[in-house]
């Protein structure tokens, strides 16, 4: 048998997500995350139904991601924004939206929420959230908390759907565009004044 890793157990991606956003913002390093993870675990404890809901992966994380953010944002400034209220999202939209923003801003990064289905009219097999570290084009690369064997490390743009009733056989991963966050630091350089 192999050892167990984080997320083998638990169901707190989203609040990985979170940090390693905030790795990317802001540098902040291991004593610093688990502060924030416990701080927040606590928070989370002190709701007894939202606590099972996480457990038992029947919540979205989408208010818990944006309350995990408030909670660090008071010690942490922190710029994040919501750009889609709801999922009615087209590939492009969703792509540049990304793309603008991680290679506009310094210090800057975006978290998502993905479903991955394995066989087509079945319900995902995997629902992870995780964090952009760079996007291209075409590429996104993923500064991910999971360690399984076949965890997706990056996302290419023709091989996801932003609609549940597009996922096909050849597109069998669903990116939920209003999950996507936007995270900088206030104030953030534009890369391109830093070429200068």
């Amino acid at each position: 048998m192999k050892p167990l890793y984080q997320g083998k157990v638990d169901t707190f991606c989203a609040f990985y997500a979170v940090l390693n956003g905030l790795r990317i913002t802001h540098g902040i390093r291991t004593l610093k995350a688990r502060l924030f993870f416990n701080d927040f675990l606590e928070q989370v404890a002190m709701r007894p139904g939202v606590l099972r809901q996480v457990l038992d992966q029947t919540t979205d994380y989408i208010d818990l991601v944006d309350d995990m953010l408030a909670m660090c944002s008071a010690q942490l400034p922190l710029t994040c924004s919501a750009p889609f209220s709801n999922d009615d999202v087209s590939v492009d939209t969703l792509w540049t939206t990304c793309y603008e923003w991680m290679n506009t801003w310094t210090n800057s990064t975006v978290l998502l929420r993905f479903f991955r289905y394995f066989v087509l009219g079945s319900p995902p097999g995997v629902r992870h959230w995780t964090t952009l570290e760079s996007i291209t084009e075409k590429t996104a690369h993923l500064y991910d908390s999971s360690h399984e064997a076949d965890a997706i490390l990056n996302l290419n743009r023709d091989s996801i759907v932003t609609r549940v009733e597009d996922v096909r056989a050849i597109t069998m991963l669903y990116v939920q565009p209003s999950a996507v966050r936007l995270l900088s630091i206030p104030g953030a350089l534009k890369k391109k004044d830093i070429l200068r």
